[in-house]
């Protein structure tokens, strides 16, 4: 059951950087200013319905929030993001993900194979390294 203090906090979060009608092309861009995992909310289940594994348990999934130019917005990373995300971090020559970064992600459209799902490419820059280091 949802509170009202986790509803209040919900909607006072940043907006998604994907939204359902996002057009293929879409690209978000910005700093890395937070990164967590949180309970996947289930798709085309009930408000706050969670998605549960095969053992009862919440599946979790990864939120990055970016600082952009349209102010602060949130990429909940599917599975396909994810893997964009990875093969971006590769192509960067690092296998840190820091806070700090610029992370651009786009969507490139549905997954021919899976329609419900979509598809990403990303390019990661990892923050300027200080000079005490």
């Amino acid at each position: 059951m949802t509170t009202f203090g986790q509803r209040f906090r919900r909607a006072a979060r940043p907006t998604s950087a994907f939204s359902k009608t996002s057009k293929p092309g879409t690209t978000v861009y910005g700093r890395i200013t937070a990164i967590s995992e949180e309970p996947k909310l289930k798709f085309g289940g009930a408000p706050d319905e969670v998605e549960l594994d095969d053992n009862g348990q919440p599946v979790m999934q990864l939120v990055i929030t970016l600082d952009t130019g349209a102010g602060p917005r949130n990429l909940y990373v599917s599975w396909r993001m994810e893997q964009a995300i990875g093969l971006a971090l590769e192509n960067a020559g690092t296998e840190d993900f820091a806070i700090g970064a610029t992370l651009s992600v786009t969507y490139t459209g549905p997954d021919p194979e899976y329609s419900r799902a979509r598809l990403f490419t990303a390019v990661y820059t990892p923050p300027a390294r200080s000079k005490g280091a």
